[in-house]
């Protein structure tokens, strides 16, 4: 870099018509901004309205995500309730069928044991293969 570049923005060339100018022109903002103090409440003012908007957006936001967050909770909690309804009702068909097999066991048991004394009266047996 050369040295009238790096020079150009360390040295005060305060002699700039320009320059004067925008310095004039900020001292007068300062100045009016300490005679205005009409203009400084009107800017905490409105700062803090936007403050407040800002705040009512986030707390917006936080409604709308538990409310989205409650929607799949809730959509969870029902297919949990039917996952277990749907083995309740498996477990039961399963018990279901042992009674109806032991039932059956039973019933054909007591079956068997009618025909052999029926037989045993007539005199008769059923063939039992013995090895």
């Amino acid at each position: 870099m050369s040295m009238s570049t790096s020079l150009r923005y360390e040295l005060n060339t305060g002699g700039s018509k320009a320059f004067k100018e925008s310095r004039l022109r900020q001292q007068e903002r300062i100045q009016d901004s300490d005679e205005g103090s009409d203009q400084d409440e009107t800017d905490e003012m409105m700062a803090d309205r936007q403050n407040v908007v800002r705040l009512e957006l986030i707390t917006n936001q936080r409604a709308g995500w538990h409310t989205n967050l409650e929607k799949a909770s809730w959509n969870k909690n029902i297919q949990h309730q039917d996952k277990k309804i749907q083995e309740e009702l498996r477990l039961a068909a399963k018990a279901s069928l042992a009674v109806r097999q032991k039932a059956l066991q039973n019933q054909i048991a007591r079956d068997s044991e009618k025909y052999e004394q029926e037989l045993h009266l007539k005199g008769k047996t059923f063939f039992k293969q013995r090895i």
